[in-house]
């Protein structure tokens, strides 16, 4: 097997909702660490392995489900998680949460029922994520736990 296995390591067969999940914020752990990785050739080699590695768990993650949902009949994805990747998500999850208070503090401040609609939909949304990063979390430490 070619995907980065990183430290502690398993596979999580997950259902196709948690893998549009994991898809879209193992992306955003990307997104959130590319300014580290603009410095990093300033931090030593210990460094660029635990960098690199963050990297690589969320890059194998979304290989496993995809770049994007595919129209396919998949209804089930083995993933490979790392210990380090569920640091990533658990990062997420809490901003899942801010985001939801932000998007409550805009439902309050909603000037027409289209825009509250909007911002009452997002919030559906973002709360399903964190229901189902909760789940994964769940899983993973059953998987990982003797």
């Amino acid at each position: 097997m070619s995907a980065h296995q990183g430290s502690y390591a398993c596979r999580i067969t997950v259902d196709r909702q948690t893998a549009d999940v994991l898809r879209e914020e193992s992306k955003l752990v990307l997104v959130f660490n590319h300014e580290t990785f603009e410095d990093f050739s300033d931090f030593t080699p210990v460094g660029q392995e635990a960098l690199a590695d963050i990297f690589s768990d969320a890059i194998a993650v979304i290989k496993a489900v995809g770049w994007e949902p595919a129209p396919d009949d998949a209804e089930q994805f083995e993933i490979p998680l790392t210990a380090g990747h569920i640091e990533q998500l658990h990062k997420r999850r809490d901003d899942l949460d801010a985001t939801i208070l932000d998007l409550l503090d805009d439902l309050e401040g909603a000037e027409t029922d289209e825009q509250a609609a909007a911002i009452d939909a997002e919030i559906t949304t973002t709360h399903r994520a964190t229901e189902t990063l909760d789940r994964l979390f769940t899983d993973y430490t059953h998987a990982t736990t003797p």
